[in-house]
């Protein structure tokens, strides 16, 4: 999986869950889960400033598919 696809930033949520034995997305946990991934993006990762903003938008859509249905871990 290639870092900054939606599947990625997806993947990503549901490990920090698991590693935190978090059984349900809260607002606290989504919120350090979005600090980190976009940290990791605007600071980690070295690119040109256009893959950065479609990286930013995978990590928006694949929130919103988080926070759409999907509300336990390992959905």
């Amino acid at each position: 999986m290639l870092f900054g696809t939606v599947e990625y930033f997806e993947r990503e949520m549901y490990n920090y869950l698991n590693e935190n034995q978090l059984k349900e997305i809260n607002g606290d946990s989504l919120a350090v889960i979005i600090s980190k991934l976009q940290k990791e993006i605007l600071y980690d990762f070295v690119c040109d400033e256009r893959i950065r903003l479609e990286c930013i938008e995978n990590l928006k859509y694949a929130i919103s598919l988080i926070t759409q249905g999907k509300e336990t871990v390992g959905v």
